[in-house]
Parts: structure tokens; C-alpha cells; sequence
């Protein structure tokens, strides 16, 4: 291990390593005078990675878009003892004399079985390196600085890996930049790493070297570089929310949710999804992804969203953002009349007045024949002398009319109900009204709740006024006299 001191760097001098864990992140420090020798932790990478090959195993966890991340889980027991054995016997000549055993001393084999100075194995699965986000530290002794997230991409499953991760740091100074040497930081295990310390007002640049049982695997990757924030707050998401709709079959109905996403973004949010009949409220960590998945969402419902940025302790909040939307129709998903959609009422209802004193009464089916199972025709009057119990009638799947006989010499008003019932019997209903008066017959319809039909005497007794008021003009006494002057003027 060696000392580089790089000149204008703002140090920390309460601390010098600090290696520590929050929500399973593994963090150092950037402390710019701390250089720990390269080729020694690419050995330590190499006998930790032999030890999760053997000690650990695959896991899945699901990014924020809803895709799947595979990593190799090594948070055992023997994978910890196997790790202790790579520290252990580094400064250790005889294992005989070592009193290892078990894993730990499987480590220490591993350790004799490692090297720094491997060639390159195959391809890196890792594509990109990013700082995600950034906030103002919570860890004591680091105040006025900040904390982040780095993020790996991965093109592939990373398997049994370590990533020896190296930073540096630059400052703007009259008219050029101060730039540090790369300083070799740590040995991290997980592709999100946690970083502390990191000084306002300064740029960062990462690099990242992966790491296999077998040796080193591809070239290093390096992020962009990344400013600082000067202000020591949390910054609030940016609007606006943009939301997607979505359908897959292991997740149902889904919506992806955007915003503008940068480094100077907090690594921690606060997500509200509420609609009338539920409300979820999830406390999320930023991740490489740039959407968030809302999955398992109703059919044809209104949403309403709430994303808020959280402090690093997730015990303050910002303002939130919002948007609305409405989720995806069953019949865009299946299809119209779908067994998979819930039934829909028939629609397009016409009434016509027959002279035989009947209503012949037309519709609009809501699915094919052959996922109709029946339709009930139920009408009963509710106004007038006519009889009051409800008749009902079932008519084939392919009916789309149906003949109703009305009453004569009577003011009677009837509700007319279509019901259709699915292959599977669940029902939709429509409804419309027939009025019957003094030998009239009047439909004024509507449907629940698609359809509105109406007639009104109103016109019919206006031009009625109308015409008596014309008939009166034509024989009012001055219209006559006009007219007599008129004829003995031109004889």
C-alpha cells in the first residue's frame, strides 16, 4: 500500500477507509489520498471470485422495468469463512501452521492459486459503468458532502465475478483542470455499488475492472465524468411523468412510468399508484433501468400516480410530480366479446312505432354469435293502468330485433331490459323506455349506460299555437279592410 497526495484536493481527515453496508450496498469512500496497490486487489478479486464459484449460486432479482437481473448471491456463510481464508493467509507462508479449516481454509488455497497478473479471459459482461444519482451524505463525519449509486450494465449473466473498482477526480481551476491519477478503491461483489464522500463541486470518473475464477475478464470500463451538486439538498424528480400501457401474460395488465432521470437525481423515491378500489405506496432504489414498472394493474381504470424524491435516510420526501391515465382495455388486450373480458351490454337501441301498435326495437350485438349464450327481453309498465308484472322473453344468440306489443286507448309507460349472457353465463344488461298515449305511441329510450332516445310533444303543441295564431291574422278586421281598399283602388 502507498500514499498518493494529490495537490488542491479537499481531504477528509477524520477518516481514512471506511467500508460499510446499507440496504445490502456495499460503499467505500473516495479519499484522494488513499492508494491501495492495483495488482494486489486484482489478486484479492481473483481468490474471492474462486470463492463464490464454489460458495455461491445464481439469483434473480427484478430491475425497475420489470427485467431480470441474474447475479451470483454470496451472502452465505461459507462464502464468508472462504473469504476470510483470501485476507487470512495473505501475509501467512506455512498452511500447515496456519490452524485453517473448512472454508477457511479452502480460501487460503484459493488465495495460493491466485494471481494479479492473469491475462485477459474472455469478453467482459459489462457493457457500461454510470453514477446514477447523488444526495447529500447521512453518514456521521461526512457532512457537506455527498453519496451515490454506481450502476453496471450487464449484456449477459455476470456469474462468479468481482469488481475491482478505481475512481478519479478533477477540479476547474483558472482556465484547466486539476486531474487526480486513477486510485485504486475496493473489491465489491454486486453491480451496485455504493459510493460516499464524494466532495461538491467536483467531477468523478470511475473504472471498473471485472474480475472471474479464471482471471481477468475483457478490458476495463470507464464512466462518463460526473459533477457534483454545490446545493446540499435533494433534488426533486423532474416532470413531466409519462406513462405507457401494457400487456404481457405473466404480469397482466402493466404501464411503464418515465421521467427525466439524471446524476443529479436522488438514488431514492417514494411511488404512489392509487385508483377507486386500491392504493399502494413502495419506497424504491434508482437502478440502471430507466422506466419503472406498474404491473398488475385492473382493466380499464383510472390511475393516479405520485413520485416524490427521498433523502438518503428515505425519512424526508419532496414535493411529488403526478400524472393520471387509464390502463388498458380487456377488449384491446382479446379482443371485442372475449370469454376472457368481462360481458358488455348491447348498445346502439332504436325504437320504431309500428302501425299495428307495436315497437319493433333493434340492436347493436357486443360480441359474435358463438360468444353469446342467450338474450333475455324483459319489459313492465311502472306508469299508467296497464298490468305490471314484467314479462320476459329469450331469444336465440344471432336476434338483434324483437317485436313488442303495446297496449291501446291508454297512457302507459314501459321499461324494456336487454340482458346477454356469455358462453359462460355472466350478463350485461341494457335498458330503454316506450311510452304509449292516447293511441300515440312514443318512444323516449335510454340505455344504462350507453344510449339516449327521446321524442317531446313541446314541438307539436307549438306549431299547433302557431298555426291557430296564423289562421287568426288572416281574419282580424284592419287585415280585411286593407285588403278592400286595395281591390277598389284598382277598379
Amino acid at each position: 500500500m502507498f500514499v498518493d497526495v494529490p495537490m488542491i484536493m479537499r481531504l477528509h481527515s477524520s477518516i481514512l477507509v471506511l467500508l460499510c453496508t446499507t440496504n445490502l450496498v456495499i460503499s467505500f469512500v473516495v479519499l484522494p489520498y488513499i492508494q491501495i496497490d492495483y495488482a494486489h486487489l486484482i489478486r484479492v478479486a481473483h481468490c474471492k471470485a474462486k470463492c463464490s464459484e464454489k460458495y455461491g449460486y445464481p439469483k434473480t432479482r427484478e430491475n425497475l422495468d420489470g427485467s431480470i437481473d441474474e447475479y451470483f448471491f454470496v451472502d452465505t456463510e461459507e462464502y464468508s469463512k472462504c473469504e476470510n481464508g483470501c485476507l487470512q493467509f495473505q501475509h501467512r507462508r506455512d498452511m500447515k501452521r496456519s490452524n485453517l479449516t473448512g472454508e477457511t481454509l479452502q480460501g487460503a488455497k484459493f488465495w495460493l492459486e491466485s494471481t494479479a497478473h492473469s491475462g485477459k479471459v474472455g469478453s467482459s459482461p459489462v457493457s457500461t459503468i454510470e453514477l446514477l444519482c447523488q444526495m447529500p451524505s447521512a453518514t456521521p463525519d461526512l457532512d457537506d458532502s455527498f453519496e451515490g449509486l454506481l450502476g453496471l450494465t450487464k449484456v449477459r449473466p455476470s456469474g462468479p465475478v468481482q469488481y475491482v473498482v478505481q475512481w478519479k477526480q478533477r477540479t476547474y481551476a483558472l482556465g484547466y483542470y486539476d486531474e487526480s491519477q486513477w486510485i485504486t478503491a475496493s473489491v465489491e461483489s454486486d453491480g451496485m455499488i455504493k459510493v460516499d464522500g464524494m466532495i461538491p463541486g467536483v467531477q468523478y470518473k470511475f473504472l471498473v475492472t471485472v474480475v472471474g475464477p479464471a482471471g481477468k475478464l475483457g478490458d476495463t470500463i470507464q464512466s462518463e465524468w460526473t459533477e457534483i451538486s454545490n446545493t446540499l439538498t435533494v433534488k426533486a424528480p423532474g416532470a413531466p411523468l409519462i406513462v405507457k400501457n401494457g400487456f404481457n401474460s405473466e404480469q397482466g395488465v402493466v404501464a411503464h412510468l418515465h421521467f427525466p432521470r439524471t446524476a443529479y437525481d436522488s438514488c431514492y423515491f417514494r411511488l404512489q399508484v392509487k385508483n377507486a378500489t386500491n392504493s399502494v405506496v413502495s419506497d424504491l432504489r434508482v437502478d440502471p433501468t430507466y422506466s419503472i414498472l406498474l404491473s398488475h394493474l385492473e382493466f380499464d381504470s383510472s390511475y393516479a400516480v405520485t413520485l416524490s424524491a427521498l433523502s438518503s435516510d428515505q425519512n424526508t420526501a419532496t414535493n411529488p410530480i403526478s400524472v393520471r391515465f387509464n390502463s388498458f382495455q380487456c377488449k384491446q388486450v382479446y379482443g371485442k366479446g372475449s370469454l376472457q373480458c368481462a360481458p358488455e351490454p348491447v348498445s346502439n337501441i332504436r325504437v320504431a312505432i309500428e302501425a299495428n301498435s307495436t315497437a319493433q326495437i333493434t340492436w347493436t350485438a357486443s360480441a359474435e354469435p358463438e360468444n353469446i349464450l342467450t338474450y333475455a327481453i324483459t319489459y313492465q309498465a311502472y306508469l299508467g293502468p296497464c298490468n305490471k308484472d314484467p314479462t320476459t322473453v329469450y331469444l336465440a344468440a344471432p336476434s338483434t330485433s324483437y317485436e313488442m306489443p303495446l297496449p291501446r286507448n291508454v297512457h302507459c309507460e314501459f321499461m324494456f331490459r336487454i340482458t346477454n349472457y356469455d358462453a359462460i353465463g355472466r350478463e350485461a344488461f341494457a335498458e330503454t323506455r316506450i311510452a304509449v298515449m292516447q293511441e300515440k305511441l312514443i318512444s323516449s329510450s335510454f340505455t344504462v349506460p350507453l344510449i339516449a332516445i327521446g321524442i317531446s310533444f313541446s314541438f307539436l303543441i307549438l306549431a299547433v299555437c302557431c298555426f291557430a295564431v296564423c289562421r287568426c291574422c288572416n281574419k282580424c278586421p284592419v287585415k280585411v279592410s286593407e285588403n278592400k281598399a286595395k281591390l277598389t283602388d284598382y277598379a
